[in-house]
């Protein structure tokens, strides 16, 4: 679940389009790349960013304070 469309600069390098999340709960969420692939379900906290391209299955859980850097692999 998204709202409108913005240009964001990711990283302070990569600007790609994004939108703000809107949680399945109500809750606002982050800001998530438009060609980032985002399980509906998936809760985002507000100060999360979702880079382009990245992929966010259902049950996915990413602790407080984690950072995930780019061409990172988790899982199969």
């Amino acid at each position: 679940m998204t709202t409108g469309t913005f240009d964001h600069l990711f990283g302070g390098w990569k600007s790609a389009p994004a939108r703000r999340w809107a949680n399945k709960d109500g809750t606002p969420g982050g800001i998530v790349a438009v060609t980032a692939i985002v399980d509906p379900d998936v809760i985002i906290a507000e100060s999360v960013v979702v880079w382009p391209d990245a992929r966010i299955g259902d049950g996915t859980s990413i602790g407080y304070g984690t950072s995930i850097g780019a061409r990172t692999s988790i899982g199969a």
